[in-house]
């Protein structure tokens, strides 16, 4: 073993604890940007929420068997769209029905789709359409981007449900009666 003088070696031990910090401190921004990479989209915040769109099909349908609800600040617009088939009434046009919202039913929206947790669900829940049942797609749109997930029609899920709920009360009140 070499010998080592004692100043030396204190020397050394010095120089490692000043180094020690700042090998610390040249870590730490590393880390945080590797964190941030790994990290989701967060979802917007209330105020973020830009627009929330709806949508239903049915594929084994014939007549307005698609809708499309986009819920904007200050209004809740439902475009109904018809498909043909044998023995089914051709040529049916668009139907569009919208209705006010007021600030707080705005607001109470964002809300509702701030606090859906999308990133629990997955892309497409269930079977949407499958044997007919019909298929919902919900998105909700902010600033920062957007979150969609496709279900089936009606599907209780608990992380949305709130929204969906509020949701699918303004498309049954905008939907005329057969």
């Amino acid at each position: 073993m070499p010998f080592i003088p004692r100043s030396s070696a204190r020397k050394d031990d010095a120089t490692r604890r000043r180094l020690k910090p700042m090998r610390l401190t040249m870590f730490l921004p590393f880390a945080a940007l590797a964190l941030a990479a790994c990290a989701s989209t967060p979802a917007p915040s209330a105020g973020g929420v830009t627009r929330v769109v709806s949508t239903t099909s049915f594929g084994m349908c014939v007549g307005y068997c698609t809708t499309e609800l986009e819920i904007a600040e200050g209004r809740a617009v439902l475009t109904r769209l018809a498909r043909g088939g044998r023995g089914a009434p051709q040529g049916l046009p668009p139907q569009t029905h919208s209705m006010s919202l007021s600030a707080s039913e705005w607001q109470e929206i964002q809300r509702l789709a701030a606090q859906a947790d999308f990133d629990a669900v997955p892309d497409v829940i269930g079977c949407p359409d499958c044997a007919d049942g019909g298929a919902e797609g919900l998105t909700v749109q902010g600033a920062g981007g957007s979150e969609t997930v496709t279900l089936e029609f009606r599907a209780d899920v608990r992380e949305l449900q709130p929204l969906l709920n509020r949701i699918r009360a303004i498309r049954d009140q905008l939907t005329p009666a057969s």
